[in-house]
């Protein structure tokens, strides 16, 4: 990662008229700050550059604006933690102070515009408030901050809420970047071209005179070089063109009671080289005199002739080899006994050499498209961010937005550049936020153990009793594993799951089948011993007893009737299964260790018609033989399946505390007994698993969970186990099993 340095040259022009700036001095509303000594230890490399707008003359905010600029610039490096974070506490401290001092009423109102930019090593951050204008300049165009007129502007010192607008963005040696009042943003974008694309700093400053005319404008402009050996200076002062008269800029009368801040602008003042101050607090801004412009030896044209000569000579060195390859025709004549020289390699070379040429042309332009990309996501996500700070009451308007931003998360993640830290750090607030507002509790996450590639994991079930262990269906593969535990789940006792069933597995007198749904079966009066009991497509309840380590089947009545049954649940010692394509539930009765269908009660009775085609998932209360029905739709129902009767649906869920209906619902489960009993929704469309309570469908609790790639774990989920008290979600996705808790 380079190490960038900062040349900065300022502009103060009042009707076309430049102003004399004494030594040392800034230009009125301008701050150029190097990390002190002091500075925290996140702050130590962390150079800041402010440029600060205030309504009314300059002569009469020249001392204000300088207060706030010093309270910026202590709040800033006396803060730890995210560099974002602590620039927009020394804005909102900044706000704060002229919001305060406009209250009170004792002297005018002065209302502005900030821009904040932070270069650390070779990263821009950027945060404006109030009517601004920024332009970065690339070798390949000019960005604009913000980049398109805003439809709401809240200026600093109204109101204690500000819209701060942030940008971040990767340099490359050579970048250029102007700070310019606000009273030039109706120049168009590419009057500035001169000044700051493929040009150096003493050039952008004569073409900003040009550009600027006979308006007026504080100017600052920073060139990102990374050549610490060049004698770049640090403050580079425009020359006085022949005949041009530089006015005296007027010096304000400043109170010495009303400066309660130290004065921080290396600009201002010189500031002297400590015992043990880094080096690169010292060399990456530096206070010399100007330069003439012969004496900058690396400009972006510079570098660009610098390759092309680096270019010519290696075409000259293959021009010398083509030549030893195939040396020039002579007008003696070749010898029969010579061997004709081979052109293999001449051939290749001339096929190779576009070809490598179109790569690395395509790599740097696509490489480029990416860059600016990843730049307009992050604009477009604090945007957003700003706009649902701003909506107050319109919930629904904030959710839009902050879902949009978390939309743009996903293509920079996906499509642009994985991992980038400010797109990860915009993502983080947008979904905290959310979260507040949809009443979402976040879970931590960790993985508990990861599958081979290949594995499909569709069904997770834990062991009750004092014993833990988890089972794991994998039906790619057609395995059912277990992993062996402590009691509370937590702590795995074996390095790895082990496989306790698979299809094909030969069992009693028959094979297993492809195995459709598993659940813990508890012992009964009919069987003695609990176990995983496994529902087979081959009509069958396979039974693994961990105790015993055996496995045993039990063929069921009248399986050739099933057309596509897709999930078992069980009450009171009774199986229940899930017939999509028949639209029934089917019941069986226990018979010691067999089943048996009645066949006057083959099916649950329902008082409407169910819909069970559309069932994606269902299970049934331990206690009542309450019936829950989850469908792929979103939609979810709760019987009495003793009468048959609906006792609430997903509009009463909706009506009690459900904000965001279900998008894509996968599984459903009931936890719990008597009236603590909840059920619990896993919606992988919304990224979410909700928890309603049983009896009365009111919406107790919503949990989601990030990934540790960043993205919504539970947006992946496949099924989940649930442990109460304290609560554990074991959650499984394609093929990783992961563990939720809460912090």
């Amino acid at each position: 990662m380079p190490e960038l340095q900062a040349v900065t040259g300022q502009l103060y022009i009042v009707d076309g008229v430049m102003q004399a700036v004494e030594a040392n001095a800034a230009v009125p509303g301008i701050l150029v700050h190097p990390p002190p000594n002091k500075a925290t230890r996140s702050r130590s490399r962390d150079f800041l550059f402010v440029h600060l707008t205030l309504s009314g003359g300059m002569g009469e905010t020249a001392v204000l604006a300088q207060d706030l600029l010093d309270l910026i610039s202590q709040k800033f490096y006396a803060t730890s933690g995210s560099l974002t974070a602590a620039l927009r506490g020394a804005i909102m401290a900044a706000n704060q102070t002229l919001l305060q001092r406009n209250l009170t009423g004792q002297e005018a109102t002065r209302e502005g515009g900030i821009t904040c930019a932070v270069l650390r090593q070779d990263e821009l951050f950027t945060l404006q408030a109030g009517e601004t204008l920024a332009l970065l300049g690339h070798n390949f165009g000019i960005e604009r901050l913000p980049p398109r007129q805003l439809d709401h502007i809240t200026p600093l010192g109204r109101t204690s809420g500000l819209d701060i607008r942030y940008a971040h963005h990767r340099l490359q040696s050579g970048d250029l970047m102007l700070l310019a009042d606000p009273r030039l943003s109706h120049l168009p974008t590419d009057d500035f071209n001169e000044a700051l694309v493929d040009t150096d700093i003493e050039s952008g400053l004569d073409a900003l005179i040009d550009t600027v005319a006979d308006e007026s404008a504080r100017l600052l402009i920073i060139e990102f070089n990374d050549d610490s050996l060049l004698d770049l200076p640090d403050v580079v002062v425009p020359r006085p063109r022949e005949g041009q008269v530089i006015a005296p800029t007027p010096q304000p009368r400043r109170d010495p009671e009303a400066m309660t801040l130290p004065v921080a602008s290396s600009e201002r003042r010189p500031q002297p080289i400590r015992e043990g101050q880094p080096a690169s607090a010292r060399d990456n801004i530096r206070t010399l005199p100007a330069v003439d412009r012969q004496q900058v030896e690396t400009t972006a044209r510079r570098a660009g002739s610098q390759a092309a000569l680096g270019l010519s000579t290696f075409t000259a060195w293959l021009v010398d080899l083509l030549s030893r390859l195939r040396p020039p025709r002579t007008a003696e004549p070749i010898q029969e006994e010579e061997e004709p020289t081979s052109l293999t390699w001449p051939i290749l070379i001339a096929i190779l050499i576009p070809i490598l040429i179109a790569v690395i042309v395509s790599g740097v332009y696509l490489e480029r498209g990416r860059s600016q990309r990843l730049s307009e996501i992050q604009t477009e996500m604090s945007q957003l961010i700003s706009l649902a700070d701003q909506v107050g009451a319109d919930s629904a308007q904030a959710r839009q937005y902050y879902n949009d931003a978390l939309a743009l998360a996903v293509e920079a993640e996906t499509e642009v550049r994985p991992g980038d830290g400010t797109v990860a750090q915009l993502r983080t607030t947008a979904r905290q936020r959310l979260d507040v507002l949809d009443d979402v509790t976040r879970l931590s996450t960790r993985p508990y153990y990861e599958f081979s590639e290949g594995t499909a994991l569709t069904h997770v079930e834990l062991r009750d009793g004092f014993n833990g262990g988890i089972f794991i269906l994998d039906k790619g593969n057609g395995l059912v594993y277990e992993q062996e535990t402590d009691e509370s789940y937590l702590n795995p006792l074996t390095l790895e799951p082990e496989a306790r069933l698979f299809n094909g597995q030969a069992v009693g007198s028959g094979v297993v089948g492809s195995v459709i749904d598993i659940f813990w079966r508890p012992a009964g009066s009919a069987v003695s011993r609990d176990g995983l009991a496994i529902l087979d497509s081959n009509g069958a309840l396979l039974t693994y007893q961990p105790n015993l380590g055996s496995t045993f089947a039990v063929p069921l009545d009248l399986a050739s009737q099933w057309q596509a049954p897709i999930a078992i649940a069980t009450f009171d010692e009774r199986l229940y299964i899930l017939d999509i394509g028949a639209r029934v539930i089917w019941k069986y009765f226990p018979n010691g260790d067999d089943f048996i269908a009645n066949a006057d009660d083959r099916t649950i009775f329902f008082s409407d018609e169910p819909e069970l085609n559309q069932v994606i998932d269902f299970d049934i209360f331990s206690q009542d033989g309450g019936l829950v029905l989850l469908y792929r739709d979103g939609r979810i129902r709760y019987y009495d399946t003793r009468s048959g009767r609906l006792e609430w649906d997903e509009t009463d869920v909706l009506a009690n505390g459900l904000l965001t209906p279900f998008v894509a619902p996968t599984s459903v489960e009931i936890v719990g007994r008597g009236l603590n009993a909840s059920i619990f929704v896993a919606d992988p469309g919304s990224g979410r698993i909700v928890q309603i309570s049983r009896p009365t469908g009111q919406v107790l609790a919503q949990y989601r969970a990030t990934a540790p790639d960043g993205s919504e774990l539970f947006s992946q989920i496949s099924d989940f186990a649930i442990a109460e008290t304290p609560l554990r979600i074991f959650v499984t996705t394609e093929q990783t099993l992961y563990l939720a808790v809460q912090e």
